[in-house]
């Protein structure tokens, strides 16, 4: 894939990340015009926690992704590329205000699960994205990276695919409930292990205190993901978006202090 193929890449991933938080925006305004206008009670505390972690990783995805991409657009380092698709990806958390619009608006749940699925896909991808970014934080060096990013998305639509998805209970996040929680589990800690590990590697190995402190970066980026992921509460919203923000601004950092010797 050509340097000039990969912008357009991470330039479509910033729009579309664009377009689903000015979704949002749309819905939550949609949803406090159907309350000021009919008795239904639409918003409540869990819906309000929502809003704000769903709010808060749509938008860091898409200041991510325009702001990111602009301070390392004088480097190709592959690395660096795949940080700024986990940022990108980020965007489908966004979707899941859809489905409480659905709910509100009485829309058969089938297109809800739909919505689900696509929410676990960026999720999925957004750890294939790390992982295979990983692979390439060494001096590791491979040029068919169509063929990576092909093997990316494969993986992870064949995973959300897989997934059943139970359209008769909406959990607290507002995503219809997933089964095969251990296979899910698996999949995450066992990409999440095999990530850090690459990174770890790739530090050991080039003896660099950059790429330590880059390792410990995407560490923070896991665990600020899962947080606002899976859990919802203040205190997880908090330190996960904490998590999330410090994880990325450390990563940029090393990442551009390693590659642009500054």
């Amino acid at each position: 894939m050509s340097l000039q193929l990969r912008k357009f890449f991470l330039t479509a991933g910033a729009v579309l990340s664009l377009a689903f938080f000015l979704l949002f925006c749309g819905t939550v305004a949609f949803l406090i015009q159907y309350a000021s206008h009919t008795e239904e009670k639409v918003f409540t505390v869990s819906l309000a926690l929502n809003l704000v972690d769903v709010g808060c990783v749509s938008f860091f995805s898409v200041a991510g992704g325009f702001g990111f991409r602009r301070l390392f657009r004088r480097t190709s380092a592959l690395e660096i590329f795949f940080f700024l698709a986990f940022v990108l990806s980020l965007s489908f958390d966004a979707l899941k205000i859809v489905n409480y619009y659905f709910t509100v608006a009485h829309v058969p749940a089938f297109y809800g699960t739909i919505i689900t699925r696509a929410v676990y896909f960026g999720f999925f991808l957004g750890l294939f994205f790390l992982f295979t970014g990983s692979l390439f934080s060494g001096d590791l060096t491979y040029q068919k990276l169509g063929t990576v990013l092909g093997l990316v998305v494969v993986f992870s639509l064949a995973l959300v695919y897989s997934l059943p998805v139970d359209e008769t209970v909406l959990n607290a996040n507002l995503l219809y409930r997933v089964g095969g929680g251990d296979y899910i589990l698996l999949v995450r800690f066992g990409l999440e292990a095999l990530t850090l590990l690459g990174f770890g590697r790739s530090a050991y190995l080039l003896g660099s205190a950059e790429q330590w402190f880059i390792c410990g970066a995407v560490a923070l980026l896991i665990t600020g993901r899962e947080l606002l992921f899976f859990l919802l509460s203040p205190p997880t919203v908090a330190l996960g978006t904490i998590l999330m923000i410090g994880g990325a601004l450390l990563f940029s950092k090393k990442v551009y202090a390693k590659h642009l010797w500054i």
